[in-house]
């Protein structure tokens, strides 16, 4: 099978929905407390100095300039900002290893993981980007099933906190772990199955990894049928692994591809859960059906006649859908019989609609919340 062929079967359109109503209850933590005690930037430069081995001859600063960590003239805060403290840690770390970081990760996480980039200086997004990368500084959460983080940038950075980070540059083991698409993991609290995944994203609860993967409701239905891993299924984790002979380097394909896939499936999502019966129209139609992996092919007429079985319906009952939340996680994807599926996760809302699957009985508009796996 060509690639450009198995790329096509593995773009995803939605196979089945499972509908959870819940509430969300988000808790920021508190940046710091009233008797916080913040670092000045002599004081982290020095810390900084001495944890590198720098050779000291007339000040720290000196020294931090000779080895590249500050730049001559380069002026600070009177008490460093995360922003400024995320520039040297990121100088001072690319003394010690070099520049290593993946360009198409650098630029991913510029354009999608950091939500208040754009209130840092243009000079210095760069060097916070790799800073957070590397697990010195992991921001704030946005909330549940969010695929991004605030940095604060402009906030004090704490004496405490700093002096935790200028112990990561050699000790990388109490650096934050960051996923190899720009997300915070979580290493404590995992659910029950996290041994099924490659890792657990830091803002998805348990309940989204413990809902079953389709291998497993099969196993579980058919206690007879016997399913070989690696041929017949693959979990999340070891789907790099998988052998079977269409799909031969498939951890190279999906290297490739996954950020296509991932864009594919949420721009599937975003067509089906905002849509309006008055306003669809052919722009809405082809969007949606070149979402789909059969678009293009002799299959094309399959997803035609669902999309206008779907419009039909959604203009008899005159249904207005709003999405609050898409969430698209490529680490989840896995293969089960000839057919690959992605996790995500869609909070919306019905706005209108006469005929509800799920009314709540008492004629008011409700959440819900959603887990999907997308298939090919």
């Amino acid at each position: 099978m060509k690639r450009n062929e198995r790329r096509k079967r593995i773009m995803p359109v939605i196979l089945a929905v499972a509908i959870c109503i819940t509430s969300m209850l988000v808790m920021e933590p508190a940046e710091t407390s009233a008797a916080t005690t913040y670092i000045k930037p002599e004081e982290f430069i020095r810390a900084l100095v001495k944890e590198l081995d720098l050779p000291v001859d007339s000040s720290n600063v000196d020294a931090a300039i000779k080895a590249g960590i500050v730049k001559d003239g380069e002026e600070f805060s009177s008490n460093l900002t995360r922003t400024e403290a995320a520039v040297l840690l990121n100088r001072a770390d690319e003394y010690l290893y070099g520049d290593t970081l993946d360009p198409k990760l650098l630029e991913l996480t510029l354009e999608k993981r950091i939500s208040d980039i754009q209130s840092i200086e243009e000079d210095k997004r760069l060097d916070v980007v790799k800073c957070y990368l590397k697990g010195f500084i992991k921001g704030y959460s946005n909330g549940k099933y969010s695929t991004d983080r605030k940095f604060k940038g402009n906030s004090k950075m704490s004496y405490n906190g700093a002096l935790k980070c200028i112990a990561m540059l050699k000790d990388k083991s109490l650096r934050a772990k960051i996923s190899l698409d720009g997300q915070l993991i979580r290493t404590t609290n995992l659910p029950k199955n996290a041994e099924l995944f490659p890792y657990i994203l830091a803002s998805y609860p348990n309940k989204y990894y413990e809902w079953e993967l389709k291998y497993q409701t099969i196993a579980r239905l058919n206690k007879d049928k016997k399913i070989t891993n690696l041929v017949d299924y693959a979990s999340p984790k070891n789907i790099d692994n998988l052998n079977v002979s269409d799909y031969e380097k498939f951890s190279l394909i999906k290297k490739e591809c996954i950020n296509e896939w991932m864009e594919k499936a949420k721009k599937h999502l975003e067509l089906v859960f905002n849509v309006n019966y008055r306003t669809i129209d052919n722009e809405w139609y082809d969007s949606i059906l070149k979402t789909n992996y059969q678009y293009g092919t002799v299959y094309e007429w399959l997803p035609r006649k669902k999309l206008d079985w779907y419009i039909e319906m959604m203009k008899q009952n005159k249904t207005i859908v709003e999405a609050d939340k898409i969430a698209v996680d490529g680490s989840s994807l896995y293969y089960y019989n000839d057919s690959f599926y992605m996790r995500v996760y869609v909070k919306y809302r019905v706005i209108s609609s006469e005929d509800l699957s799920v009314p709540d009985g008492n004629g008011r508009m409700i959440k819900y919340y959603l887990v999907m796996d997308l298939m090919t």
